[in-house]
């Protein structure tokens, strides 16, 4: 499986829908763990003939409630009404921002080795999770300016084993550590909070 070593950032509206949450009994007297409200939906997207996703990444929604799905496939960006019904491949066609160099890695400012996802904060600044190879996150102003970069190979705060996604609510930044089995937050400037 061939894993992307760069980053095309198309830029579109997006706004986040929060799931409901009520708090739930754990295995442990002192915490909770939210139930999260949802309806599976069996076969939702209507994708085009001879269309398939491939290893699906990221899925967002945009102020209209239009689905964007990003994978693996031969077209990466698809998007989506809010019934599920095939809109078109991506918005205008043209890249506005990338980040990093395609297929060469690297673990400096200008390269990524094998990135594994991207969010973005209410000031549109841009966040990268540089999971596979390089356990780090990265922060960019919406111009694609390095504004600062965390982390590094580790079990311990802060430290990541394959940073593999990543969540901004409000101001705090979520990552998911995924071989240390947790999730970390983060404020805005990537100071470590709790996990």
């Amino acid at each position: 499986m061939q894993h992307c070593l760069s980053i095309v950032v198309c830029l579109f509206s997006i706004s986040t829908e929060l799931l409901t949450a009520a708090p739930v009994s754990s295995n442990r007297s002192d915490e909770t763990i939210p139930r999260l409200k949802y309806e599976a939906v069996p076969d939702f997207f209507q994708l085009p003939a001879g269309e398939n996703f491939v290893e699906v990444a990221a899925v967002a929604i945009n102020s209209k409630g239009h689905v964007y799905v990003f994978h693996r496939g031969k077209h990466p960006l698809m998007e989506f009404d809010a019934s599920g019904k095939f809109i078109r491949i991506n918005p205008e066609g043209r890249v506005l921002l990338a980040l990093g160099r395609m297929r060469i890695p690297g673990d400096d400012v200008l390269h990524f080795n094998q990135p594994t996802d991207v969010a973005f904060d209410r000031e549109g600044n841009i966040y990268v999770a540089d999971g596979e190879g390089n356990s780090r996150v990265l922060k960019f102003n919406k111009y694609g300016n390095l504004l600062l970069a965390w982390g590094m190979k580790g079990d311990g705060p802060g430290q990541f084993d394959l940073p593999h996604s990543i969540a901004i609510n409000d101001d705090l930044v979520y990552v998911a550590d995924r071989e240390n089995a947790r999730i970390q937050i983060f404020d805005l400037n990537g100071r470590y909070l709790r996990e």
